[in-house]
């Protein structure tokens, strides 16, 4: 049964009512909810907490899925034997995996938001208080829902897997760079010790020779062809060292949206 649901990509809401119903013998409590729709859904893969009540520990799964043109979010939680949380029975070693597998994206396999959510933005802030430099690009697969409609979910995953490695073979320095999948089709590339001059003509080159189509090995092998967005900011743009992140993601979204609606395929 948990197989099937890591496994399965293309679910009816007629699939996932009839998992709910046999999932019921196995766990305490069973929930399908419908999400509201929205534009940068990325599949996170089976998502795991423990919740410790009235000395009571219980294991809680999610699952987000697309099913039928919506977004459905199925919860299963079961009590566990004792009263310790898992964490507390590990090694450090263990810990130290554990937090490893929820910073990394289940598809791309680089750094996810959460990440760069809680430690990337400390992290920016400190270096800001610092006076030192760094900076940020948001970079966005052109036409990503067309891409989808035309080849197929399957087909974009290795799309996105692609690119995600394509920059990370550049920007995978621990403590320096590093490559975050942001949402479904949009990366953050940050580093530091760049301002974003620097950071934008670097990328800029790495793009000019990058490969522009993905082969991809779904049913008959397929040339994908691709192009993308960039927007850079740095640190050198605010006026503060503090919530840098969200200043600096305000600053290239709005840069995105403009190469966007000029077409695409830039870097600025």
């Amino acid at each position: 049964m948990m197989g099937k649901l890591q496994m399965d990509r293309e679910w009816t809401e007629q699939d996932l009512r009839a998992f709910v119903e046999g999932a019921q013998a196995a766990f305490e409590t069973v929930l399908l909810d419908e999400l509201p729709q929205d534009t940068g859904w990325q599949d996170e893969g089976l998502q795991v907490s423990y919740t410790l009540c009235n000395g009571r520990v219980s294991c809680v799964l999610h699952r987000t899925v697309r099913a039928d043109g919506k977004l459905w979010q199925i919860t299963m939680s079961a009590p566990l034997a004792g009263n310790l949380l898992p964490e507390e029975r590990m090694s450090a070693r263990e810990r130290e995996l554990c937090r490893e597998d929820l910073n990394h994206d289940f598809l791309s396999g680089v750094y996810n938001r959460r990440y760069l959510e809680t430690v990337i933005a400390a992290e920016l802030d400190r270096w800001a208080e610092q006076g030192r430099k760094a900076a940020v690009a948001l970079i966005s697969l052109d036409h990503g829902a067309q891409l989808r409609d035309t080849y197929g979910q399957p087909v974009m995953d290795q799309l996105i897997c692609f690119v995600a490695n394509q920059w990370k073979k550049y920007f995978d320095i621990p403590g320096s760079q590093i490559v975050c999948r942001l949402t479904g089709t949009t990366f953050v590339v940050g580093c530091l010790d760049m301002d974003g001059g620097q950071l934008a003509e670097q990328m800029r080159n790495i793009y000019a020779e990058m490969p522009h189509e993905c082969v991809t090995s779904m049913g008959m092998m397929k040339r994908v062809p691709f192009t993308l967005s960039v927007a850079v900011a740095g640190l050198d743009e605010l006026d503060s060292a503090a919530n840098c992140w969200q200043r600096l993601y305000a600053i290239c979204d709005e840069r995105l949206r403009g190469i966007q609606i000029s077409g695409g395929n830039k870097i600025c």
